[in-house]
């Protein structure tokens, strides 16, 4: 019986934390304490988690993939608050779901994900890597979350941002994977005049500017809080982020 009863404990503990709060609510019904019990333990689950821990945003973003069919993805995540249109390319949208931790944006073409992107909005919010699904730790500049850069792009006026694009093997299905800082928020060290330089010289106004050198100066002390994955190339990337002016317009209604 005391194996048994040990088992049982083991089994218990062993269980993820949603688990255990759907398990301790079908105890409470059985004795007639909770009517109503699996809605109540996921609000209760929900509201523990989202208040103390990233853990539920962490596990509902790890439902996205490159690829998914966008009504199945809809099915989990519920409506975006906003659709825009690609300026550039005729039938690919944006659906972008505005939560306070996070932003996510699906880009896609005839319902099927061609990639996405997780804009944190708090410090401490590191969503798993967006391929292999495993946690991240150790990384905050921008330098830190690529190995070589393909591609990249700034800017300072609409927004300020600096974005990394990298060519991944075929491991990794030839994915391409974006990372950067997004000026959204004052702790992530991203620079105007330094920003506004390496857009000059981009554009041929600063021919004595070392370009390489402005990259490596800004992405070894920004703060990363941009991670993106697809089969798109960095300009459909940068023609899904928000403004400033957006930004601040749509955040006032959530």
């Amino acid at each position: 019986m005391d194996d048994e009863l040990n088992s049982d404990s083991s089994n218990f503990w062993s269980k993820s934390w949603k688990d255990k709060i759907i398990i301790v609510a079908v105890s409470a019904m059985a004795i007639g304490q909770w009517a109503d019990t699996k809605s109540m333990a996921e609000a209760l689950y929900v509201g523990v988690f989202s208040n103390f821990t990233h853990k539920y945003e962490y596990e509902n973003l790890n439902r996205v993939n490159v690829g998914a069919n966008l009504t199945y993805v809809e099915q989990t995540l519920g409506s975006p608050q906003l659709i825009k249109k690609s300026k550039y390319i005729d039938n690919i949208k944006f659906n972008y779901y505005l939560n306070k931790k996070y932003i996510l944006t699906l880009i896609h073409k005839e319902k099927r994900v061609l990639g996405y992107s997780i804009i944190s909005l708090v410090e401490d919010f590191v969503p798993n890597d967006l391929i292999t699904k495993n946690e991240m730790k150790n990384k905050q500049i921008v330098s830190h979350f690529y190995s070589e850069v393909s591609d990249f792009t700034v800017d300072y006026n609409n927004v300020k941002l600096i974005l990394t694009q990298e060519e991944l093997d075929k491991n990794n299905l030839f994915l391409n994977k974006f990372s950067g800082s997004i000026g959204y928020l004052d702790y992530l060290n991203l620079d105007s005049a330094e920003l506004k330089h390496l857009y000059d010289a981009l554009n041929n106004e600063m021919s004595d500017y070392n370009v390489e050198k402005g990259i490596e100066q800004i992405t070894n002390k920004a703060i990363n809080n941009f991670y993106g994955v697809g089969e798109i190339n960095l300009s459909v990337i940068a023609d899904s982020i928000l403004t400033d002016f957006e930004y601040s317009l749509y955040y006032q209604k959530i």
